[in-house]
Protein backbone atom coordinates (compact mmCIF):
# COMPACT_ATOMS: atom_id res chain seq x y z
CA UNK A 1 0.00 0.00 0.00
CA UNK A 2 1.42 3.32 -1.02
CA UNK A 3 -0.45 5.34 1.61
CA UNK A 4 0.02 2.88 4.45
CA UNK A 5 1.44 3.57 7.87
CA UNK A 6 5.13 3.74 8.59
CA UNK A 7 6.48 0.20 9.11
CA UNK A 8 8.14 1.29 12.37
CA UNK A 9 4.74 2.24 13.82
CA UNK A 10 3.25 -1.11 12.85
CA UNK A 11 6.29 -3.01 14.16
CA UNK A 12 6.06 -1.24 17.51
CA UNK A 13 2.40 -2.25 17.90
CA UNK A 14 3.23 -5.86 16.96
CA UNK A 15 6.05 -6.04 19.52
CA UNK A 16 3.83 -4.52 22.19
CA UNK A 17 1.00 -6.97 21.45
CA UNK A 18 3.38 -9.93 21.40
CA UNK A 19 4.97 -9.05 24.73
CA UNK A 20 1.87 -8.03 26.70
CA UNK A 21 0.73 -10.42 29.37
CA UNK A 22 -2.89 -10.12 28.23
CA UNK A 23 -2.90 -8.84 24.64
CA UNK A 24 -6.00 -7.36 23.02
CA UNK A 25 -7.81 -9.28 20.30
CA UNK A 26 -7.37 -6.36 17.90
CA UNK A 27 -4.73 -3.67 18.05
CA UNK A 28 -4.64 -0.47 16.04
CA UNK A 29 -1.50 0.97 14.49
CA UNK A 30 -1.41 4.52 13.21
CA UNK A 31 -3.97 7.26 12.71
CA UNK A 32 -6.11 5.59 9.99
CA UNK A 33 -6.68 2.51 12.13
CA UNK A 34 -7.47 4.63 15.17
CA UNK A 35 -10.10 6.55 13.21
CA UNK A 36 -11.75 3.28 12.16
CA UNK A 37 -12.24 2.11 15.76
CA UNK A 38 -15.61 3.89 16.30
CA UNK A 39 -16.91 2.48 13.02
CA UNK A 40 -15.89 -1.01 14.12
CA UNK A 41 -17.95 -0.62 17.27
CA UNK A 42 -21.05 0.62 15.43
CA UNK A 43 -21.06 -1.45 12.22
CA UNK A 44 -21.83 -5.16 12.02
CA UNK A 45 -18.59 -7.19 11.94
CA UNK A 46 -19.17 -8.63 8.49
CA UNK A 47 -19.88 -5.27 6.91
CA UNK A 48 -16.90 -3.64 8.61
CA UNK A 49 -14.52 -6.42 7.53
CA UNK A 50 -15.86 -6.25 3.97
CA UNK A 51 -15.22 -2.51 3.86
CA UNK A 52 -11.68 -2.96 5.15
CA UNK A 53 -10.99 -5.61 2.48
CA UNK A 54 -12.36 -3.32 -0.25
CA UNK A 55 -10.33 -0.32 0.96
CA UNK A 56 -7.20 -2.47 1.17
CA UNK A 57 -7.87 -3.96 -2.28
CA UNK A 58 -7.90 -7.50 -0.86
CA UNK A 59 -9.98 -10.36 -2.30
CA UNK A 60 -13.45 -10.82 -0.84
Amino acid sequence: MEAGDDPAVVAKVIVTAATERRPKVRCTAGPPASRATPARRLAPAGRFDKQIRENSRLPA
